[in-house]
């Protein structure tokens, strides 16, 4: 089991990789710059030999002056109170609630509540590629990243927060109201139209009213407009955002033609 402490430092020599549902973004980072490029992969099958060329290609691999960030989504994670460490307790959380069709790692970082531990796997195939290829290396998940960002929110008129991570066929739920997470989950997407059933839900559980909460949407698989279309009618307050390369900075506001960063 991998613990994460390492902040990214942005403005050093960096390379950051953030997987997305058709491949992984990069971007290169050094005082004066930054450079972005995407990897297209048709299929799951294309992984790790395609990575693997292209950051050969791009003279990335193995070098000692490059810290690298990578960014994965990972469908499966737990929150748990932080003074659960024992490394197999929490591995028989993950093999009594999620099933398996390979050997994983789990990752474990706590939040920034200092109360709660965050937990996610990653496929030992994926975890070794890339240990193989980059020296100084730090692995997030995104569900970590905006599970955080939510903590560090500060309460919006007395709004609880909610975001919404729509990422292939899942979308990922992360709610919370007063530095504190109250809840993080993984929902099917087979049905785009029953996406807010699985938003108001989560709301009644936590005796929250949708037209008092604030709502962010990150989408990498449903186009903004549609993202209205689906939920205007059952929330008040919807905000878009598009995930970023920068760890303390995961959110990016999009209102029109104005951009703003959604800061910690």
């Amino acid at each position: 089991m991998q613990e994460n402490r390492n902040q990214f430092q942005p403005y050093q020599r960096t390379l950051s990789i953030r997987s997305t549902p058709n491949g992984f973004s990069f971007c290169t980072s050094t005082v004066k710059s930054a450079i972005y490029k995407e990897l297209k992969m048709a299929s799951n099958f294309d992984f790790p030999e395609r990575f693997e060329d292209y950051i050969q290609s791009r003279g990335w691999s193995e070098r000692e002056n490059l810290s690298v960030t990578i960014t994965d989504f990972a469908e499966h994670f737990m929150v748990l109170p932080l003074e659960i460490t024992d490394t197999e307790q929490i591995k028989t959380f993950f093999n009594f609630q999620f099933q398996h069709e390979e050997e994983c790692q789990i990752f474990t970082t706590p939040l920034s509540d200092n109360k709660q531990l965050f937990c996610w796997e990653i496929a030992n195939e994926r975890v070794r590629c890339f240990e193989r290829l980059f020296q100084k290396l730090t692995i997030f998940s995104s569900a970590f990243l905006l599970a955080d960002w939510v903590v560090h929110q500060p309460t919006i008129k007395q709004q609880a927060i909610l975001v919404a991570h729509l990422y292939g066929n899942s979308m990922q739920v992360f709610i919370g109201e007063n530095h504190t997470l109250l809840f993080a989950n993984t929902f099917p997407m087979s049905n785009r139209q029953e996406l807010p059933y699985f938003l108001l839900r989560c709301m009644e559980q936590l005796s929250l009213d949708p037209n008092h909460t604030y709502c962010v949407f990150c989408s990498e698989s449903v186009p903004e407009q549609e993202i209205f279309e689906i939920f205007s009618s059952y929330l008040q307050h919807i905000k878009i955002a598009t995930f970023t390369h920068q760890i303390e900075e995961p959110l990016l506001f999009t209102e029109g033609k104005k951009d703003s960063h959604a800061n910690r």
